[in-house]
């Protein structure tokens, strides 16, 4: 068993509104071991990027607050430490790669500013020289091609796939224990996509670390991830190991965002059958319903799922998979 290197537990993240005060996130639990990554799945507004933040430390207060549970790193608590240390541990031992790197990087400083600012904080022990000379070899491991020319650029003159490469390399330059990936190909290509996660596969080979791989394409979880998180309404609905979640979802959630992936074989010319959906749409987090929160939008639903006996809890229903339904699928 690869070694434990965060621990999320009961994390709970409620936001100021002028509607009241509402939960984001839910009772959120999960692990994250060395060299191994977990996927955190569902659809937009279901908690994932809030999670991620949190562990970051970096919930806009307000409106934003953390009100319960702990994030052990490395058996420290993240949420009790001062905002000094979280500083000296952001982008060091934990780094975030965000959804847009146009809106990440700074446009008035070359990416090679950008990436030295991070080793300048983080590591000020070197000499200007030392963090130009890293700063390459950074822009070198994440494939940007003349590194020592590109590195004077700024990020308009470069195409998205390069951006978010630079987003990469400036997330690596201290060489963190854990990577957290915030729907780190949305903005991209397919073929430029495929090259990223590839390389982000690559460097967690070379460097070992941990990786939170966030984002709504079930297709990226399948070639990356190790073991998936899904959420839903602010919660996990089902948890388990990558091969286990897809061969025998439990949750109707996770067996309806399978089912509409679109199957390889829709392209072969022949009549295309209607993909399946989930019906309905997401609740709103001000008025969830009493019981299961899939409940609308369900086809199993009964008197039970609708609350005559609570919430249903996230429990075992096989070694190492956990579901949150009273009526857990068999296949």
């Amino acid at each position: 068993m690869a070694e434990k290197i965060l621990e999320v537990k009961d994390l709970v993240v409620e936001f100021r509104t002028d509607r009241g005060r509402v939960t984001a996130v839910n009772g959120v639990n999960f692990d994250v071991h060395k060299g191994k990554t977990i996927g955190v799945v569902g659809e937009s507004g279901s908690g994932k990027s809030v999670s991620a933040l949190s562990i970051m430390r970096l919930i806009p207060n307000p409106p934003g607050e953390i009100t319960g549970g702990k994030i052990l790193y490395r058996g420290e608590d993240l949420l009790a430490k001062p905002i000094e240390d979280m500083r000296a541990i952001r982008g060091n031992k934990i780094a975030m790669i965000f959804q847009e790197p146009m809106t990440s990087l700074n446009p008035v400083f070359t990416v090679g500013n950008q990436i030295e600012e991070v080793l300048k904080l983080h590591q000020p022990e070197l000499t200007k020289a030392q963090r130009l000379e890293k700063s390459i070899e950074q822009l070198k491991l994440v494939g940007i091609p003349s590194p020592d020319k590109r590195i004077n650029e700024y990020p308009h003159q470069m195409s998205g796939g390069m951006r978010q490469r630079v987003m990469i390399a400036m997330s690596l330059a201290c060489e963190p224990d854990i990577l957290i990936a915030d729907e780190p190909t949305t903005a991209l290509d397919v073929t430029i996509q495929a090259q990223i996660l590839e390389l982000m596969k690559k460097l967690q080979t070379e460097l070992g670390m941990g990786i939170i791989m966030i984002t709504h394409d079930l297709g990226v979880v399948a070639e990356t991830c190790d073991d998936v998180a899904v959420m839903y309404c602010g919660q996990i609905v089902e948890r388990a190991d990558v091969k286990t979640l897809f061969a025998s979802p439990k949750h109707p959630y996770t067996k309806g965002l399978i089912e509409s992936i679109p199957s390889f074989d829709s392209t072969l010319g022949k009549k295309r059958d209607r993909l399946p959906t989930i019906e309905g749409m997401v609740p709103s987090l001000f008025d969830l319903p009493s019981g299961c929160n899939f409940q609308d939008r369900c086809k199993f639903v009964d008197d039970k799922c609708r609350g005559s006996q609570g919430d249903p809890q996230l429990e075992e229903a096989a070694s190492g998979h956990s579901v949150r339904c009273f009526h857990p699928l068999n296949a």
